[in-house]
Parts: structure tokens; C-alpha cells; sequence
């Protein structure tokens, strides 16, 4: 079983609003980002945080796939960790932030049909990004790892298998309003 783990309990404070709630082509970040997921996941979670009620009065219908973080502001690792409790069994587990939903779908599928490894990432012009897909070294790395850890600290031990797409989304992050402009003018470009 392969769970998927969006992660949305950060704060926004560079971007001044929840990046969960922003839009991309008729949809928002969060359900783009679960929607990219769904073919390949046998259930894919939000975890929420700071703007948890903000997000939920604005995604009802995502409501129950909701899981809230209640240690948001230790930072992107104990939301991770709130997702890998949900998937306690699951033998894989793709996950990114909430950020990364303009990422092609090819590239999503691309990483779930690679070759067992413990940890693959996609790479686009020698820059990797996500979704990052994990399995058992890399999940017994990081749910035995302490709360207030770092993941990219944790997983710098496991040699990752980089699987390179014809995707920029996939190394491109959305923080500031300039990100997000930047995000929305690709969206618009056609390739």
C-alpha cells in the first residue's frame, strides 16, 4: 500500500495566507496536490496545522482526509511524523508539501513505477524536489527519529535514487507572492 501525505501546517507567514487555499487552475493548492496523488495512493491525508480551521471551512469536502498537527510549529518534520503515524503499515509513502502542486502527473506516476528503492526523488536539470516517494530504510529512519529532527537530515544517510523528469515543477517551491505569481504564469504558459 502506498499512503500519500500532503503537508499543510506550516504558517504561510512569507506568503500572507494559507498556500493550501491559493488557486491553480480551478482547483486549490491542497486539492491539486491530492488529486495528483490519488491514482497512485491508496489514501491520501492533509496534515494541517496553523491554519487548520481556515483550511477545513474552506475544503469541506476534503474534511475527512484531514489530520491536524497539533506540534505544527515545530516545523515540517512533526508534520511528516503525524502522517507516517496515520500509515503505520503502509510499505511506501508519497509525500510533499502543499506547495508543490504544479508538479505534471507523468512525474507522480514516473515515481511510483521506479525500482524499489528507499528513497527516490525527482530531479529536473540536476535539481531534485518533489514528491518524494519513501520506503522501509527511509520510513524506520524517520519514524524512529526524534520531533524536533530534520528530515532532510535524517534521510542525508540513505543514498536516494534520483529519477530525472522533463518537469521545472518539481524543484520549484511556492513561499513568497512572487513564487506564487511565478507558479501561476507557468500554469498559464502553455509547454
Amino acid at each position: 500500500m502506498i499512503g500519500g501525505i500532503v503537508l499543510a501546517g506550516g504558517a504561510s507567514s512569507r506568503m500572507g495566507q494559507p498556500k493550501a487555499l491559493l488557486p491553480l487552475g480551478g482547483l486549490t493548492l491542497a486539492e491539486r496536490v491530492v488529486q495528483l496523488f490519488a491514482p497512485h495512493c491508496e489514501e491520501t491525508i492533509i496534515v494541517t496545522g496553523a491554519h487548520d480551521l481556515e483550511i477545513r471551512q474552506h475544503l469541506p469536502h476534503l474534511a475527512g482526509a484531514m489530520v491536524y498537527n497539533a506540534d505544527h510549529a515545530l516545523g515540517m518534520f512533526s508534520s511528516l511524523r503525524v502522517g507516517l503515524a496515520r500509515f503505520a503499515q503502509a510499505s511506501a509513502i508519497l509525500f510533499s508539501p502543499v506547495d508543490y502542486a504544479a508538479v505534471l502527473p507523468s512525474s507522480v506516476a514516473k515515481l511510483c513505477a521506479s525500482a524499489p528503492a528507499p528513497l527516490i526523488k525527482p530531479r529536473y536539470h540536476g535539481h531534485s524536489g518533489h514528491p518524494i516517494l519513501l520506503r522501509a530504510q527511509a520510513l524506520d529512519a524517520l519514524r524512529a527519529a526524534p520531533l524536533t529532527s530534520n528530515a532532510k537530515d535524517i534521510l542525508s544517510g540513505i543514498p536516494p535514487l534520483y529519477l530525472d523528469v522533463d518537469d521545472p515543477a518539481v524543484a520549484q517551491d511556492c513561499d513568497t507572492p512572487e513564487d506564487y505569481q511565478r507558479l501561476l504564469d507557468r500554469w498559464r504558459r502553455p509547454s
